[in-house]
């Protein structure tokens, strides 16, 4: 059993909880409680950070078995030190029909949040614009150069589902999905993919969040 807490910024008390039910969890199944240091949303790199998360973690005993300064069998434990591999991922999603290239550019999706805003429809939802572009469209963008971002191929009918801990089975319409990106125009993995990529690679089994 893998047990993670991640973070990126200053720790509040929020966070130390959560730590702390990671922790508990790891301990009580004689798991692995692992320390993964999650900076690859760059705008938001808070100096000093993960020194405080360091202090804070030992001020509390609550020791952890692997990361970033302790090392560990499935390093690195920081995300950024981990880049080669997401992008590697995102594209074998999109060779197997499961994301595509999006080449959108701001000034139109601001236009469409605008034309949304006007109808009075949930500002911010992606239309799927670039989804069904043909191989022939694509490479042609790919090769002039064009920016773009990898986005994840959500299936528009049925229901997604999954099993928690605390709140018993989840179900979603699949309609109420959006295409959310997986790799932004600057080559960075977003903080969602990153989670799911490093968490399957890491073993992790339990993830623990707040229900905010």
């Amino acid at each position: 059993l893998g047990d993670v807490y991640k973070r990126q910024g200053y720790m509040h008390v929020g966070n130390l909880r959560t730590a702390l039910y990671t922790w508990l969890i790891a301990r009580h199944h004689q798991g692995t409680f692992i320390l993964r240091i999650e900076d690859t949303d760059q705008t938001r790199q808070v100096e000093g950070a993960t020194e405080v998360i360091y202090r804070t973690l030992a001020e509390c005993h609550l020791d952890h078995d692997e990361g970033p300064d302790v090392g560990g069998p499935v390093g690195p434990y920081v995300q950024s030190e981990r880049m080669g591999m997401f992008k590697q991922y995102a594209e074998q999603l999109v060779k197997e029909g499961k994301a595509y290239y999006c080449f959108c550019t701001t000034e139109r999706l601001e236009q469409l949040h605008e034309q949304q805003k006007a109808a009075g429809e949930a500002v911010g939802h992606y239309d799927r614009h670039c989804r069904d572009l043909s191989p022939e469209e694509v490479a042609e963008k790919l090769a002039a150069g064009t920016p773009y971002v990898i986005r994840q191929k959500c299936p528009t009918e049925g229901v997604t589902g999954f099993d928690d801990a605390v709140y018993g089975h989840i179900e979603v319409n699949n309609a109420e999905l959006e295409d959310q990106i997986l790799i932004k125009a600057d080559g960075m993995p977003t903080y969602n993919f990153a989670n799911v990529v490093d968490d399957h690679l890491m073993g992790i089994t339990h993830v623990v969040r707040g229900s905010e």
